[in-house]
């Protein structure tokens, strides 16, 4: 996707934006029509299809850059390396043990986050896979596949998966105004501590052992398949327990957070509910924070207006900026819940701040054909381990349905 086609994309976005607007001031007041009705609906998924459009484009150009950049660093310094009498053999790269691994020459490997590979290619040559480690792949799916840390979590990588106990200031010191030679009292801040547990995630992906052999047919990479759908599989199922998780026997999800509005409707919102919502949290926290919520009712929200008739969400002035509501950057999760009687719709604050996520160890790897011997497939098992929870309990609010 070149960079005409991203400009085209953002300013056809920027079209649809706006005659959703004049739809929604022709029917304020009023319900829609069916005409009407079918006629948002229909910009809203031609809005969100050219989302979609404009992301995987700039990661794209994204990846295309990095590999671009890592090959004239590499050119940069290649002539101070001295030559030796014996080559030396290199690390064996993501991509020649995952290609071993789909062959049966080796049966698991696991990727770890800290490897980079030097590739030159287009992205159909492979160099979606070579360009960075298995590890790193998985971990952009978290991002595309979930909220969480696309909205600033915290992302914690550890070498095992012990319970970590990440301490946390439940009360701060205070000051005050003394006399002249009066005493000073004492004001100690509060500590206290939260435990991110981690838990195992998996997911098998199948293909021909045909497939396999052949590497694919034309420019279709099998090794970039099998792992974007595993990668995608077991960041779908984390980023979802990052969401929602019930925090027994699970990760605690974001959504648990201390409820900061009740809305008066059990079907609907309004701006001044979602005004109430950004200043349940206080000043410090609204630096940097962010909205979540799920893709009906972001649909919901756009069409609010408030007291001055200004809509409070604002698409993204940049093909690379999230659209923002109230001023700040609001993220769909089709994680969350949907406009319905006393569900969690809003998640508004500071993520940074209010969530950790933990990945334990890297991405392991295995691949057997026992499971569908008789099919002649081949099946490649990807395991995550990872955990999440509320660290500062100030940090996050959500907004209630009656």
């Amino acid at each position: 996707m070149t960079p005409q086609d991203i400009q085209a994309a953002f300013e056809a976005r920027q079209s649809a934006v706006a005659s959703l607007r004049e739809l929604a001031d022709e029917t304020q007041g009023r319900d829609m029509s069916a005409e009407e009705t079918q006629t948002f609906e229909r910009q809203n998924d031609e809005i969100d299809a050219l989302d979609a459009r404009i992301q995987s484009g700039l990661k794209e150009m994204e990846r295309e850059a990095k590999a671009t950049e890592a090959i004239e660093q590499f050119r940069a310094l290649s002539h101070v390396t001295e030559p030796t009498e014996a080559a030396v053999a290199p690390s064996t790269s993501d991509e020649d043990l995952f290609r071993q691994l789909l062959n049966g020459e080796i049966r698991s490997f696991e990727s770890k986050g800290e490897k980079r590979d030097l590739t030159e290619g287009s992205a159909t040559a492979g160099g979606n896979l070579v360009t960075s480690t298995l590890y790193d792949r998985v971990i952009d799916k978290f991002t595309e596949e979930g909220v969480a840390l696309a909205a600033g979590a915290t992302l914690l990588e550890t070498a095992s998966g012990e319970d970590m106990l990440v301490p946390t200031v439940t009360g701060y010191s205070t000051g005050a105004l003394v006399a002249e030679g009066g005493a000073i009292s004492e004001s100690d801040p509060a500590f206290g501590q939260s435990t991110i547990s981690v838990y195992k995630y998996a997911a098998i992906v199948e293909a021909s052992s045909e497939l396999i052999e052949d590497n694919g047919v034309g420019s279709f990479n099998v090794l970039n398949f099998v792992a974007d759908q595993g990668g995608a599989a077991v960041a779908r199922a984390l980023s979802a327990a990052w969401t929602a998780g019930s925090g027994s026997s699970q990760p605690n999800g974001y959504d648990n957070c201390t409820a900061g509005v009740t809305a008066a409707s059990a079907t609907a919102i309004t701006a001044n509910e979602l005004i109430d919502l950004q200043h349940s949290i206080t000043a410090p926290y609204r630096i940097g924070a962010a909205w979540a919520m799920n893709d009906s009712t972001l649909k919901a929200v756009r069409k609010l207006v408030d007291s001055n008739g200004q809509y409070v969400w604002q698409p993204g002035l940049r093909v690379s900026n999230p659209d923002e509501l109230l001023g700040a950057p609001v993220y769909t999760d089709t994680n969350m819940e949907e406009i319905a009687t006393g569900k969690k719709t809003v998640v508004y604050g500071n993520f940074t701040r209010g969530y950790f996520c933990r990945i334990a160890g890297g991405v392991r790897v295995e691949s057997s054909n026992a499971p569908a011997f008789t099919t002649d497939l081949i099946s490649t098992r990807f395991i995550v381990r990872g955990g999440g929870n509320i660290i500062d309990t100030n940090a996050l609010r959500h907004l209630v349905q009656a």
